[in-house]
C-alpha cells in the first residue's frame, strides 16, 4: 500500500527508545524460558543462564533480526488461494477468530456448549466469505469430541470443507499435539512438501510479563524445526499484565517478540516469523480488559508501526474487534475503529476481525457474514484513487455542458458496474427496504443457513480416509 502516507503513531526517535528499553530489560531483567532445551540452545547462542533467567545480548536480537525474512508465502492446497504475508507484494490478509468460547445465536441468546459441527459449519462460512483469505484455527472449541484429539477434529473439517490456507488449531497440551497437526499436513501434501513450504504457523502466547512456559517454548521449537512459521502473540494487558502506562505495555510486548524471535530464529535460521499486535487496554474502573477501546486501537497502532518500519517484519494484529454483546451499533463502530486504523497502519494479517464479540468471548456467525463486508469496505478505502489521465477526466467535464449530465454518456455506461456495492448492507429505497427483511442480523442469519445447507467436501475422499485414520489412532 503506497498510495498515501500511512498515519505514524511514533516518531523515528520514539521508535529507537522503545527499541533501546526493550534491549536493556532483554540483557539486564532476562525472560524466564521454562524449557531446558530452548535455555541450552539459548546459551549455545551467546545468551547468558541463570536457572530459568536468560540474558540475551543485543548482538544476539541484530543477528537474528538479520535472518528473519520481510515476508513469505503460505501456500493452500488449492494454490490458487496462497497468500503473500508482508512485503511489496502482501496485503490485507484476513484469518478467523481464534479462542471464542460461547456462540451467540440469531435469537439473541448465548450458548457455551460447541459442536464440531458447529465449528464445520464456521469453516464453511470462511470458505464462502470472500473477503476471509484463511481457515481453520480455532474460532470454536468443540465440546462433544476428545480433549486429546479436539484440534486433530477441528483440522479435519477445515480440511474437508475448505481449500484457503488451513491454520492449525490452538492446541494448548504439548509440543508432541503440535506435531501430530503437522503429520496432518503431510497426510494431505506430502513430508517433502511439508518441509519446503509454508502451510500454517505456530501461534505462541507468552504469559506476561517475560514468561516463556514449557508449551510456548516447545511450540516455537517444534514448528521452527519444520520450517513452519512462528506466530508470536505478546497480550500484555495495560495495569494488569503489563505497566499501566500505554507505553510501557507497547515496550512488554516488543520485548516478549524479540525474546521470542531469538529462540525461532536459532532454532532455525531464517523461518518466518510474525509477531502479532494483541495489547489491550485495562479497565480500572470495572477491572475488565477492554480490546476495543481507543487506547487498544493506539497501542496496536503503535506496535504494527515497530514491528514492520524499525524491524523490518511482517506484522499481525488482533483487530476489527468489539466489546459488544450483541451485533450492534456498537459492535459496527467499535469492529470499523480498530479494523480501519490497523489497515490504514498497513498491518499484514488480522485476526478476530471477522464475527467476534464481548471482547473475544463470543462468535458469531450472523456477524461474521456482516464483517465480511466490513473488510471488503475497508480494502476499498486502502485501495485509495486511481489518478491517471483517463480518471482525471479533462475530456469527458470539456465535453459535456455546462449544466449537462454525465448520466448517459459513454464513459459512464462502460463503467457504471465497476463501483463498490454492499454485500449484506441495504442501500435500497426506504419503500424497497420495508418490503425485505429489514434487519440485517436477519438477512446474515439467512445467509449463513444458504451458505452452510449448500456447502460440498471438497477434499479428495482418500485423502480425507486417511485423516480419519490417523485421528483414529490418536483416540485410545
Amino acid at each position: 500500500m503506497n498510495w498515501f502516507m500511512k498515519p505514524k503513531i511514533l516518531t523515528d526517535e520514539q521508535m529507537a527508545k522503545i527499541h533501546e528499553t526493550a534491549i536493556k530489560l532483554l540483557e539486564e531483567k532476562g525472560v524466564v524460558y521454562e524449557s531446558e532445551a530452548a535455555r541450552a540452545l539459548l546459551e549455545k547462542n551467546g545468551a547468558k543462564v541463570d536457572g530459568k533467567i536468560v540474558y540475551i545480548p543485543e548482538t544476539l536480537v541484530k543477528d537474528c533480526l538479520a535472518k528473519a525474512p520481510e515476508s513469505f508465502v503460505m501456500d493452500a492446497v488449492n494454490h490458487d488461494r496462497a497468500v503473500t504475508i508482508g512485503g511489496p507484494e502482501g496485503g490485507l490478509i484476513i484469518h478467523p477468530a481464534g479462542g471464542e468460547v460461547f456462540i451467540k445465536e440469531a435469537d439473541g441468546t448465548r450458548q457455551g456448549y460447541a459442536t464440531i459441527q458447529q465449528f464445520c459449519d464456521l469453516q464453511k462460512i470462511y470458505q464462502a466469505c470472500k473477503n476471509i483469505d484463511m481457515t481453520g484455527y480455532q474460532p470454536l472449541s468443540p465440546e462433544d469430541v476428545p480433549m486429546d484429539t479436539r484440534g486433530l477434529h477441528c483440522l479435519y473439517e477445515t480440511m474437508l470443507y475448505t481449500d484457503k490456507p488451513w491454520l492449525a488449531p490452538m492446541d494448548y497440551q504439548s509440543g508432541e499435539y503440535k506435531r501430530r497437526e503437522i503429520g496432518m499436513y503431510e497426510i494431505v501434501f506430502g513430508e517433502d512438501y511439508v518441509k519446503n513450504h509454508y502451510l500454517t504457523w505456530s501461534i505462541v502466547t507468552p504469559e506476561s510479563p517475560l514468561v516463556f512456559s514449557e508449551f510456548s517454548c516447545e511450540s516455537i521449537m517444534e514448528f521452527a524445526q519444520f520450517n513452519q512459521p512462528v506466530t508470536l502473540v505478546s497480550a500484555p494487558m495495560s495495569g494488569m499484565t503489563g505497566p499501566i502506562h500505554l507505553t510501557g505495555t507497547l515496550v512488554l510486548a516488543v520485548t516478549e517478540v524479540l525474546a521470542g524471535l531469538v529462540l525461532a530464529e536459532c532454532v532455525s535460521p531464517g523461518v518466518p516469523f510474525l509477531p502479532s499486535a494483541s495489547l489491550t487496554y485495562g479497565n480500572m474502573k470495572l477491572a475488565t480488559w477492554e480490546c476495543a477501546s481507543p487506547d487498544s486501537a493506539l497501542m496496536l497502532a503503535g506496535a504494527i508501526q515497530m514491528f514492520k518500519d524499525f524491524y523490518g517484519l511482517p506484522a499481525r494484529a488482533q483487530t476489527g474487534v468489539t466489546s459488544s454483546k450483541a451485533v450492534d451499533y456498537q459492535a459496527g463502530f467499535e469492529t470499523m475503529q480498530s479494523l480501519l486504523l490497523t489497515a490504514l497502519m498497513d498491518v499484514d494479517v488480522t485476526s478476530q476481525s471477522a464475527g467476534s464479540l464481548e471482547n473475544l468471548m463470543t462468535i458469531s456467525f450472523e456477524k461474521t457474514i456482516i464483517d465480511d463486508e466490513v473488510i471488503a469496505r475497508v480494502r476499498r478505502i486502502i485501495d485509495g484513487l486511481r489518478v491517471d489521465e483517463e480518471t482525471l477526466s479533462y475530456d469527458l467535464i470539456k465535453e459535456v455542458e455546462h449544466g449537462g449530465s454525465y448520466l448517459m454518456h459513454k464513459s459512464t455506461m462502460k463503467n457504471y458496474k465497476k463501483g463498490w456495492q454492499p454485500a449484506i448492507s441495504d442501500w435500497n429505497s426506504y419503500e424497497v427496504w420495508k418490503k425485505k427483511d429489514p434487519d440485517i442480523e436477519s438477512r446474515a442469519h439467512t445467509k449463513a443457513l444458504e451458505i452452510i445447507g449448500s456447502a460440498k467436501q471438497l477434499l479428495d475422499p482418500s485423502v480425507a480416509k486417511d485423516l480419519a485414520s490417523y485421528i483414529k489412532g490418536f483416540e485410545n
